[in-house]
Protein backbone atom coordinates (compact mmCIF):
# COMPACT_ATOMS: atom_id res chain seq x y z
CA UNK A 1 0.00 0.00 0.00
CA UNK A 2 1.47 3.24 -1.48
CA UNK A 3 1.38 6.53 1.25
CA UNK A 4 1.66 9.67 0.77
CA UNK A 5 2.97 11.43 3.98
CA UNK A 6 2.90 15.69 4.58
CA UNK A 7 4.44 17.31 6.88
CA UNK A 8 4.02 20.37 8.54
CA UNK A 9 5.61 23.55 7.45
CA UNK A 10 2.47 26.49 7.76
CA UNK A 11 2.48 28.92 4.55
CA UNK A 12 5.11 26.47 2.93
CA UNK A 13 2.27 24.45 2.72
CA UNK A 14 2.40 25.23 -0.96
CA UNK A 15 5.91 23.31 -1.94
CA UNK A 16 3.74 19.92 -1.53
CA UNK A 17 1.17 21.12 -3.95
CA UNK A 18 3.96 21.19 -6.52
CA UNK A 19 5.47 18.17 -5.29
CA UNK A 20 2.62 16.12 -5.38
CA UNK A 21 1.60 17.02 -9.33
CA UNK A 22 4.90 16.10 -9.92
CA UNK A 23 4.65 12.59 -8.73
CA UNK A 24 1.35 12.66 -10.12
CA UNK A 25 2.13 13.89 -13.49
CA UNK A 26 4.57 11.00 -13.24
CA UNK A 27 2.05 8.18 -12.51
CA UNK A 28 2.36 7.80 -8.74
CA UNK A 29 -0.93 8.08 -6.85
CA UNK A 30 -0.94 7.07 -3.18
CA UNK A 31 -3.45 4.55 -1.68
CA UNK A 32 -3.89 6.42 1.47
CA UNK A 33 -2.70 10.30 2.83
CA UNK A 34 -1.35 10.75 6.24
CA UNK A 35 -0.61 14.97 7.34
CA UNK A 36 0.29 17.03 9.64
CA UNK A 37 -0.75 20.85 10.38
CA UNK A 38 -0.69 22.13 7.22
CA UNK A 39 0.39 18.81 5.62
CA UNK A 40 -3.17 17.86 6.72
CA UNK A 41 -5.00 20.36 5.10
CA UNK A 42 -3.28 19.31 1.94
CA UNK A 43 -3.31 15.34 2.65
CA UNK A 44 -7.67 15.90 3.01
CA UNK A 45 -7.62 17.86 -0.30
CA UNK A 46 -5.70 15.29 -1.72
CA UNK A 47 -8.27 12.27 0.16
CA UNK A 48 -11.04 14.55 -1.52
CA UNK A 49 -9.25 14.82 -5.47
CA UNK A 50 -6.95 11.97 -5.91
CA UNK A 51 -6.69 12.80 -9.38
CA UNK A 52 -4.15 14.94 -11.33
CA UNK A 53 -6.37 17.60 -11.75
CA UNK A 54 -7.74 17.71 -8.59
CA UNK A 55 -4.05 18.30 -7.51
CA UNK A 56 -3.84 21.06 -9.73
CA UNK A 57 -6.85 22.33 -8.15
CA UNK A 58 -5.61 22.55 -4.88
CA UNK A 59 -2.53 24.10 -6.38
CA UNK A 60 -4.83 27.12 -7.86
CA UNK A 61 -6.22 27.65 -3.66
CA UNK A 62 -2.22 28.00 -2.57
CA UNK A 63 -1.62 30.21 -5.73
CA UNK A 64 -4.59 32.52 -5.31
CA UNK A 65 -4.29 32.63 -1.14
CA UNK A 66 -3.92 36.11 0.43
CA UNK A 67 -2.82 36.49 4.28
CA UNK A 68 -6.24 37.48 5.82
CA UNK A 69 -7.52 34.09 4.31
CA UNK A 70 -5.94 32.25 7.40
CA UNK A 71 -4.68 35.18 9.37
CA UNK A 72 -7.08 38.29 9.81
CA UNK A 73 -6.48 41.47 11.05
CA UNK A 74 -3.22 43.95 11.25
CA UNK A 75 -0.57 44.37 13.48
CA UNK A 76 -2.82 46.65 16.00
CA UNK A 77 -5.58 43.83 15.93
CA UNK A 78 -3.15 41.03 17.05
CA UNK A 79 -2.17 43.03 19.64
CA UNK A 80 -4.85 44.17 21.00
CA UNK A 81 -5.90 40.42 21.39
CA UNK A 82 -3.16 39.77 23.31
CA UNK A 83 -3.44 42.51 25.54
CA UNK A 84 -7.30 41.65 26.33
CA UNK A 85 -6.18 38.24 27.19
CA UNK A 86 -7.14 36.20 24.10
CA UNK A 87 -3.63 33.93 24.27
CA UNK A 88 -3.60 33.77 19.90
CA UNK A 89 -2.31 36.80 17.66
CA UNK A 90 -5.60 35.88 15.46
CA UNK A 91 -8.69 33.68 16.16
CA UNK A 92 -9.10 30.68 13.81
CA UNK A 93 -12.62 31.69 11.69
CA UNK A 94 -10.62 32.16 8.73
CA UNK A 95 -8.93 28.95 8.61
CA UNK A 96 -12.11 27.16 9.04
CA UNK A 97 -13.86 29.02 6.18
CA UNK A 98 -11.06 28.41 4.10
CA UNK A 99 -10.68 24.35 4.78
CA UNK A 100 -14.30 24.56 4.10
CA UNK A 101 -14.07 26.17 0.60
CA UNK A 102 -10.88 23.88 -0.47
CA UNK A 103 -12.84 20.61 0.59
CA UNK A 104 -16.10 19.44 -1.41
CA UNK A 105 -19.46 20.04 0.01
CA UNK A 106 -20.14 16.17 -0.27
CA UNK A 107 -16.83 14.99 1.53
CA UNK A 108 -17.43 16.23 5.35
CA UNK A 109 -16.54 13.11 7.20
CA UNK A 110 -13.50 11.04 6.91
CA UNK A 111 -16.17 7.88 5.35
CA UNK A 112 -16.93 10.01 2.75
CA UNK A 113 -13.57 10.58 1.00
CA UNK A 114 -12.32 8.99 -1.77
CA UNK A 115 -8.91 7.94 0.00
CA UNK A 116 -8.87 6.84 3.43
CA UNK A 117 -6.89 9.95 5.28
CA UNK A 118 -5.21 10.10 8.81
CA UNK A 119 -4.52 13.33 10.36
CA UNK A 120 -2.19 14.16 13.67
CA UNK A 121 -3.01 16.49 16.96
CA UNK A 122 -1.21 17.11 20.04
CA UNK A 123 -3.07 17.16 23.21
CA UNK A 124 -2.65 20.25 25.08
CA UNK A 125 -3.24 18.92 28.48
CA UNK A 126 -0.70 16.04 28.76
CA UNK A 127 1.02 16.54 25.03
CA UNK A 128 0.23 13.27 23.47
CA UNK A 129 -0.49 12.57 20.04
CA UNK A 130 -3.94 12.13 18.74
CA UNK A 131 -4.77 10.08 16.05
CA UNK A 132 -8.05 11.58 13.56
CA UNK A 133 -9.21 8.91 10.40
CA UNK A 134 -9.70 5.96 12.82
CA UNK A 135 -13.52 7.34 13.76
CA UNK A 136 -15.14 7.16 10.18
CA UNK A 137 -17.80 9.51 11.25
CA UNK A 138 -15.72 12.23 12.85
CA UNK A 139 -15.63 15.45 10.51
CA UNK A 140 -12.39 16.57 8.36
CA UNK A 141 -12.72 20.03 9.17
CA UNK A 142 -12.23 19.39 13.30
CA UNK A 143 -9.35 17.55 12.55
CA UNK A 144 -7.65 19.69 10.31
CA UNK A 145 -8.61 23.16 12.52
CA UNK A 146 -6.67 20.37 15.75
CA UNK A 147 -3.65 19.61 13.71
CA UNK A 148 -3.26 23.29 12.89
CA UNK A 149 -3.74 25.09 15.70
CA UNK A 150 0.06 26.25 16.19
CA UNK A 151 0.74 28.64 19.06
CA UNK A 152 0.64 31.77 19.40
CA UNK A 153 -0.58 32.74 16.05
CA UNK A 154 -3.67 30.58 16.39
CA UNK A 155 -6.03 29.72 19.90
CA UNK A 156 -5.85 25.71 20.92
CA UNK A 157 -8.74 24.25 19.50
CA UNK A 158 -11.75 22.48 21.57
CA UNK A 159 -13.04 19.50 20.14
CA UNK A 160 -14.84 17.31 22.57
CA UNK A 161 -14.42 18.93 25.50
CA UNK A 162 -10.28 18.64 25.09
CA UNK A 163 -8.47 21.19 23.21
CA UNK A 164 -5.44 20.70 20.91
CA UNK A 165 -2.37 22.17 19.34
CA UNK A 166 -0.80 21.66 16.17
CA UNK A 167 0.20 18.29 15.17
CA UNK A 168 3.81 18.94 14.17
CA UNK A 169 4.76 18.71 17.75
CA UNK A 170 4.38 15.00 18.21
CA UNK A 171 4.54 14.30 14.64
CA UNK A 172 5.74 16.79 12.06
CA UNK A 173 6.56 13.96 9.39
CA UNK A 174 4.02 11.40 10.60
CA UNK A 175 5.52 8.14 8.38
CA UNK A 176 4.98 5.63 11.82
CA UNK A 177 1.85 6.81 11.50
CA UNK A 178 1.43 5.31 7.97
CA UNK A 179 3.22 2.46 8.95
CA UNK A 180 1.24 1.61 11.60
CA UNK A 181 -2.07 1.92 8.95
CA UNK A 182 -0.80 -0.60 7.00
CA UNK A 183 1.83 1.53 4.01
CA UNK A 184 4.63 -0.87 2.57
CA UNK A 185 5.47 2.34 0.57
CA UNK A 186 6.01 5.58 1.98
CA UNK A 187 6.58 9.22 -0.25
CA UNK A 188 7.46 11.60 2.64
CA UNK A 189 6.87 15.86 1.75
CA UNK A 190 9.05 17.14 4.18
CA UNK A 191 9.05 20.84 4.38
CA UNK A 192 12.57 21.33 5.66
CA UNK A 193 14.16 24.46 6.86
CA UNK A 194 17.62 25.99 4.90
CA UNK A 195 18.92 26.93 8.12
CA UNK A 196 21.76 28.81 5.99
CA UNK A 197 19.74 30.80 4.04
CA UNK A 198 17.63 32.38 7.12
CA UNK A 199 16.65 35.84 7.11
CA UNK A 200 18.11 37.73 9.61
CA UNK A 201 15.39 39.45 12.09
CA UNK A 202 15.86 40.09 15.98
CA UNK A 203 12.46 41.00 16.25
CA UNK A 204 9.55 38.84 17.40
CA UNK A 205 8.16 37.68 14.25
CA UNK A 206 11.37 35.92 13.39
CA UNK A 207 11.64 34.76 16.54
CA UNK A 208 8.70 33.15 16.67
CA UNK A 209 8.86 31.99 13.38
CA UNK A 210 12.52 30.54 14.26
CA UNK A 211 11.22 28.72 17.05
CA UNK A 212 8.52 27.03 15.95
CA UNK A 213 10.46 25.77 12.97
CA UNK A 214 13.16 24.69 15.53
CA UNK A 215 10.48 22.45 17.48
CA UNK A 216 8.92 21.14 13.97
CA UNK A 217 12.12 19.81 12.76
CA UNK A 218 13.76 18.09 16.12
CA UNK A 219 10.46 16.13 16.37
CA UNK A 220 10.93 15.56 12.69
CA UNK A 221 14.36 14.13 12.99
CA UNK A 222 13.25 11.82 15.52
CA UNK A 223 10.27 10.06 12.95
CA UNK A 224 12.92 9.99 10.23
CA UNK A 225 15.33 8.16 12.75
CA UNK A 226 12.59 5.96 13.91
CA UNK A 227 12.23 4.48 10.74
CA UNK A 228 15.25 4.84 9.29
CA UNK A 229 16.03 1.09 10.21
CA UNK A 230 13.32 -0.53 9.30
CA UNK A 231 13.56 1.20 5.60
CA UNK A 232 15.89 -1.61 4.49
CA UNK A 233 13.64 -4.68 5.79
CA UNK A 234 9.97 -4.03 5.64
CA UNK A 235 9.13 -0.69 4.13
CA UNK A 236 10.25 1.16 1.30
CA UNK A 237 10.73 5.22 1.91
CA UNK A 238 11.29 7.91 -0.87
CA UNK A 239 12.10 10.90 1.54
CA UNK A 240 11.78 14.29 -0.61
CA UNK A 241 12.62 16.89 1.45
CA UNK A 242 12.12 20.57 0.32
CA UNK A 243 14.00 23.23 1.53
CA UNK A 244 12.97 26.68 1.99
CA UNK A 245 13.75 30.14 3.60
CA UNK A 246 14.35 29.68 7.58
CA UNK A 247 12.40 32.83 8.98
CA UNK A 248 9.93 34.06 7.16
CA UNK A 249 6.81 35.23 8.88
CA UNK A 250 4.18 32.33 8.98
CA UNK A 251 1.79 34.58 7.85
CA UNK A 252 3.44 35.69 4.93
CA UNK A 253 1.59 34.22 1.04
CA UNK A 254 3.37 36.68 -0.89
CA UNK A 255 5.82 33.75 -1.99
CA UNK A 256 3.00 30.70 -2.91
CA UNK A 257 3.81 30.89 -6.68
CA UNK A 258 7.53 30.53 -6.68
CA UNK A 259 7.15 27.76 -3.53
CA UNK A 260 4.98 25.43 -5.46
CA UNK A 261 7.68 25.99 -8.43
CA UNK A 262 9.99 24.58 -5.86
CA UNK A 263 8.45 21.48 -4.44
CA UNK A 264 7.15 20.57 -8.39
CA UNK A 265 11.00 20.98 -9.10
CA UNK A 266 12.10 19.17 -5.87
CA UNK A 267 9.86 15.68 -6.59
CA UNK A 268 11.33 15.69 -10.03
CA UNK A 269 14.93 16.18 -9.49
CA UNK A 270 14.11 13.00 -7.00
CA UNK A 271 12.33 11.14 -9.29
CA UNK A 272 14.90 11.41 -11.95
CA UNK A 273 18.08 10.50 -9.41
CA UNK A 274 15.78 7.38 -8.88
CA UNK A 275 15.50 6.59 -12.32
CA UNK A 276 19.40 6.19 -12.48
CA UNK A 277 19.67 3.37 -9.67
CA UNK A 278 19.04 -0.18 -9.14
CA UNK A 279 15.79 -1.33 -8.55
CA UNK A 280 15.84 -3.67 -5.80
CA UNK A 281 12.84 -6.32 -4.90
CA UNK A 282 10.51 -5.07 -1.91
CA UNK A 283 10.56 -7.98 0.86
CA UNK A 284 6.95 -8.87 2.43
CA UNK A 285 6.39 -6.92 5.14
CA UNK A 286 3.50 -8.98 6.98
CA UNK A 287 5.77 -11.61 8.97
CA UNK A 288 7.74 -8.17 10.94
CA UNK A 289 4.50 -5.98 11.27
CA UNK A 290 4.34 -6.80 15.08
CA UNK A 291 7.94 -6.81 15.37
CA UNK A 292 7.57 -3.04 13.90
CA UNK A 293 4.60 -2.10 15.63
CA UNK A 294 6.36 -2.81 19.20
CA UNK A 295 9.60 -0.77 17.94
CA UNK A 296 7.38 2.36 17.27
CA UNK A 297 5.73 2.13 20.37
CA UNK A 298 8.96 1.73 22.36
CA UNK A 299 10.24 4.93 20.38
CA UNK A 300 6.84 6.51 22.09
CA UNK A 301 7.57 5.98 25.22
CA UNK A 302 11.03 7.09 25.20
CA UNK A 303 10.10 10.33 23.57
CA UNK A 304 6.88 10.73 26.14
CA UNK A 305 8.72 12.65 28.74
CA UNK A 306 10.29 15.18 25.69
CA UNK A 307 6.50 15.69 24.52
CA UNK A 308 4.91 16.33 28.23
CA UNK A 309 7.75 19.17 28.91
CA UNK A 310 7.18 20.63 25.91
CA UNK A 311 3.61 21.03 26.85
CA UNK A 312 4.08 21.96 29.85
CA UNK A 313 6.50 24.94 28.19
CA UNK A 314 3.42 25.76 26.00
CA UNK A 315 1.09 25.85 28.64
CA UNK A 316 3.02 28.00 30.75
CA UNK A 317 3.86 30.52 27.71
CA UNK A 318 -0.37 30.67 26.84
CA UNK A 319 -1.19 31.17 30.84
CA UNK A 320 1.34 34.07 30.53
CA UNK A 321 0.36 35.70 27.64
CA UNK A 322 -3.55 35.34 28.37
CA UNK A 323 -2.99 37.07 31.75
CA UNK A 324 -1.26 39.64 30.24
CA UNK A 325 -2.63 43.44 31.29
CA UNK A 326 0.52 45.78 30.99
CA UNK A 327 1.03 47.33 27.31
CA UNK A 328 3.63 45.66 25.43
CA UNK A 329 5.33 46.68 22.51
CA UNK A 330 5.23 43.99 19.89
CA UNK A 331 6.92 43.66 16.04
CA UNK A 332 5.12 41.50 14.01
CA UNK A 333 5.43 42.89 11.05
CA UNK A 334 4.19 44.51 7.90
CA UNK A 335 0.23 45.17 7.97
CA UNK A 336 -2.31 42.50 6.34
CA UNK A 337 -2.77 44.90 3.36
CA UNK A 338 0.82 45.13 2.41
CA UNK A 339 0.33 41.29 2.07
CA UNK A 340 -2.93 41.43 -0.03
Amino acid sequence: MRAFVFSGGANRGALQAGATLALMEAGIFPDMVVGSSVGSINAAAVACYPTLEGVRHVSQHWRSIRREDIFPGNPLAAAWRLLRGHGSLHTNHALRRFILQLLTPTRRRFEDLLLPLYVTATRFDNGELHLFGTDPRERIVDALMASSAVPPYLPPYRYRGNLYLDGGFVSNLPISVAIEQGATEIWALEIGVDALAAIPSAGLRSTLARSVETLMRLQMLQEVELVRSLQQHTVTIHHIQMLHYSGMDLRDFRHSEALIDLGYESAQLYLNERRQLPTVALPQPTPRRIHIHGRIQDAAQRQRHVLQARAEALRTLWQRRSSQTVPVEIDIGPSAQQHS
